[in-house]
């Protein structure tokens, strides 16, 4: 009896390519672009990509959804609070508890992560740089979707250069997997409290200690956040292994200074390859993988060309590490809540 690669639980490395062409052509259009953050166009890529073509589909779908959806309420947000900081405050408690609650009421919660995560990523420009929002919004609806398309077209492609069919479905990803949906109203409304707060308190540590690289410490805890604090712990742990891992492998590739848009392609392919082998697997490691490769991809895409200083780069995984330390706290706090109110 032959066993395929899904049933032995080892990732085909046919869809390490796919995923690793997604990428690259990512880069490519997002450069002829000429996009501000030419890296959210290669992120998409990246978590989009799956062993399951149809679930890649389906999460493109949701992902440009919910872009376009977060992009409208972050702008409309921003109009109607300029009066001052405490109107802000209140939407961003509003998205941040909307986004949590239909995060694990809807059977479309990526599109709610999304769109939330977008929404408050553009007020957090707005307040960072303001008068950027708009150009930046616009240009992160582009870097999104060249993403998609990259994903897209490699699939299509690329997919059935190497043999794959797209007739029948023959994976459950856990890209097309719904999150759990919550029964307990009471851990409900805590869970869409504490993601309410999550934004204002990370402003907060953000201004008091001076932080770098506010976009990445609200989308790190927005989305590392859990409504199972021992669940959270594992995820902020291989989310900060994964981007010492990859920031630490990026870091090394940028300060070779690698000019050559050839040798940078190679090795940007070569990278995203090799950590496609865990973050496709079903291994309980398998988020290390992912969020390596996010960590590798924000140290090799900085521009449009390859990247000749380490000093935004640093800044940006410094970004995510700082999120994760404050969502760590935050866990620990409400660990030793739930259990003054649940004394064994």
């Amino acid at each position: 009896m032959n066993l395929t690669a899904d049933q032995t639980g080892q990732v085909d490395l046919r869809h390490s390519v796919v995923t690793a062409a997604s990428c690259l052509l990512a880069a490519i259009l997002v450069f002829w672009l000429h996009c501000d953050n030419p890296w959210w166009a290669v992120i998409s890529a990246w978590v989009i990509s799956s062993s399951d073509f149809h679930a890649s589909l389906t999460r493109s779908l949701l992902r440009v959804a919910g872009t376009l959806a977060g992009y409208w309420v972050g702008l409309i947000s921003i109009s109607l609070t300029e009066d001052g900081p405490f109107l802000r405050a209140v939407a961003m408690f509003v998205i941040g508890v909307t986004g949590t609650y239909m995060r694990y009421r809807s059977r479309f919660s990526y599109a709610w992560v999304i769109g939330s995560v977008t929404a408050l990523l553009l007020m957090c420009i707005e307040i960072a740089n303001p008068g950027s929002v708009y150009e930046m919004g616009r240009y992160r609806l582009y870097e999104i979707i060249s993403g998609v398309i990259a994903a897209s077209l490699c699939q299509r492609l690329v997919g059935p250069l190497l043999g794959f069919e797209f007739g029948t479905r023959k994976v459950e990803s856990k890209a097309e997997k719904p999150s759990t949906i919550v029964a307990d109203d009471v851990q409900l409304r805590t869970i869409a409290l504490v993601g309410g707060l999550l934004p204002l308190i990370t402003l907060l540590v953000w201004s008091r200690f001076d932080l770098p690289s506010l976009s990445q410490i609200i989308l790190t805890t927005f989305v590392t956040l859990d409504r199972d604090v021992a669940a959270a712990r594992v995820r902020f742990t291989q989310r900060i292994l994964g981007c010492l891992i990859g920031g630490g492998i990026g870091l090394m590739v940028v300060d070779l200074a690698v000019s050559s848009l050839f040798i940078w392609s190679i090795i940007l392919f070569g990278g995203t390859f090799v950590f496609s082998r865990l973050h496709l697997s079903k291994s309980p490691w398998a988020y290390v993988g992912t969020q390596g490769g996010v960590a590798f991809i924000l140290t090799m895409v900085t521009g449009n060309n390859p990247p000749d200083t380490i000093v935004p780069v640093i800044g940006r995984v410094a970004g995510m590490i700082s999120g994760v330390v404050i969502i760590a706290g935050l866990c620990v706090i409400l660990r030793l809540w739930q259990e003054r109110l649940n004394p064994v």
